[in-house]
């Protein structure tokens, strides 16, 4: 069987995507719970949501639940929360092998499916909330996790760059929290958390692999439509995630010490620009690639970064400049950086630097057929932009680019704010320029 796509939106405020490809051998099941981006209430979704996977009413406790996995061939299952545009996606995602690749053609992933709707539905509880083991270690593991994130300096500088950068938008929110109030969780918070996004969230679910689980695919589908059905859903029939963010009138410049030996320099430069595989382009020449401008000039060159490179920030019309800078370089490396932006676009960019960015790119959409994860993160990623756009249909429209939709692309960008983390031994402070 060629490689398959399907999407059905059967009730309001949920979608199905199925990615079928008979090369695979095993069988992926992601549910995925969308809510918008709020303060301490996305921390409590982070909490809530890892906890799933620690336990349920018939495996509850981790250890028993892992046992359970072991005997399904290694199925892995795992929690995620992470932000696109303005919302949150949190879900849960579990893999097996197929049926047909089984020793004895133990159908598995029936069991997988029904594992992962318990998680879901059926939690480790007692008495109405979650059990006080399950409780206890989710909750510290959260409390590490913000700990960890504040001691990681180049986490720490992207999360300074992003709150100063969406200053009033849910994107400026830290979706982990503060310290402060994952302490104070309770358990009782957690259970209304969890309560409250089964009830309100949008839900997708995705089937990706070799197509070999469909019983376990209409089990799944089945429960969750009827699921769906009966809550009444009053949100909005989501067609896309994108929450573009305006550019400052004058671009903001921070600086901040803090103990390390190496300074952090994060760049934020926005657009409003709809040309999507331009932008894409543009951003791969000016430093996303291991040619770009960034990479061979300020890095190479004239050696003023360990690393210094681009990246999207899906959803938000937004593109990151990241950089570490020896002491003493932040200045000349940012004018550098910006230097190199102003050259492409005064139009210093070449049929020849495309050529081979297009093919750079080109190559990265043809090895998202070789996994069948990638696939699946492929098609949420459409999702996300409201479209149901392949690899191979993204290919033939980046070959249609042309060298003056690139340059229209870059000269959309318009630089919004400039963060500097900066030794502790080192002149900082807030400055505005």
């Amino acid at each position: 069987m060629a490689f398959n796509l399907k999407e059905s939106r059967p009730v309001k405020g949920l979608v199905i995507t199925n990615t079928e490809d008979s090369k695979f051998t095993t069988e992926t099941i992601i549910i995925r719970f969308i809510t918008p981006v709020e303060p301490v209430f996305s921390q409590h979704r982070v909490a809530a949501i890892s906890m799933l996977t620690d336990g349920c009413a018939d495996y509850p406790n981790k250890t028993l639940l892992s046992k359970k996995l072991a005997g399904l061939y290694g199925a892995h299952l795992f929690s995620f929360s992470y932000r696109v545009g303005n919302s949150q996606v949190s879900g849960l995602t579990i893999s097996s092998i197929g049926d047909k690749y089984t020793i004895n053609g133990e159908n598995i992933t029936v069991e997988c499916a029904e594992l992962l709707l318990k998680c879901i539905f059926e939690p480790a509880m007692e008495n109405g909330r979650f059990s006080e083991e399950i409780f206890s270690n989710g909750k510290l593991d959260l409390i590490n996790k913000v700990k960890s994130s504040a001691d990681n300096r180049h986490s720490y500088a992207l999360k300074r760059a992003a709150e100063l950068a969406f200053e009033g938008e849910p994107s400026a929110i830290n979706l982990i929290g503060e310290l402060e109030t994952a302490e104070a969780i309770t358990n009782d918070q957690l259970v209304s958390c969890y309560r409250s996004m089964l009830k309100d969230a949008y839900i997708s679910i995705s089937f990706c692999g070799g197509g070999t689980n469909k019983e376990a695919q209409k089990l799944i589908a089945d429960r969750m439509i009827r699921f769906a059905s009966e809550r009444n859903y009053t949100g909005d029939d989501l067609k896309g995630l994108a929450a573009v963010s305006h550019c400052k009138a004058k671009p903001e410049y921070v600086c901040e010490t803090i103990e390390q030996s190496q300074s952090k320099l994060v760049m934020m430069l926005k657009t409003e620009s709809s040309d999507e595989f331009a932008l894409k382009l543009a951003g791969l020449i000016y430093g996303g690639t291991p040619f770009s401008r960034l990479f061979m000039n300020v890095r190479e060159k004239l050696s003023l970064c360990y690393y210094c490179q681009t990246s999207n920030i899906e959803g938000k019309g937004t593109m990151l400049v990241d950089s570490g800078v020896g002491p003493g370089n932040e200045r000349i490396a940012c004018d550098e950086i910006l230097a190199q932006l102003k050259a492409m676009q005064n139009g210093d960019i070449t049929e020849e630097e495309l050529e081979d960015t297009k093919r750079y790119y080109i190559g990265s959409l043809r090895s998202v057929q070789d996994y069948s994860d990638d696939q699946n993160s492929w098609f949420f990623s459409r999702f996300v932009k409201g479209d149901l756009l392949t690899p191979q249909q993204a290919e033939e429209l980046v070959k249609e680019v042309t060298l003056e939709r690139v340059k229209n692309a870059i000269c959309s960008y318009t630089l919004d704010t400039v963060y500097m983390l900066l030794p502790d031994n080192t002149e900082g402070g807030n400055e505005n320029e």
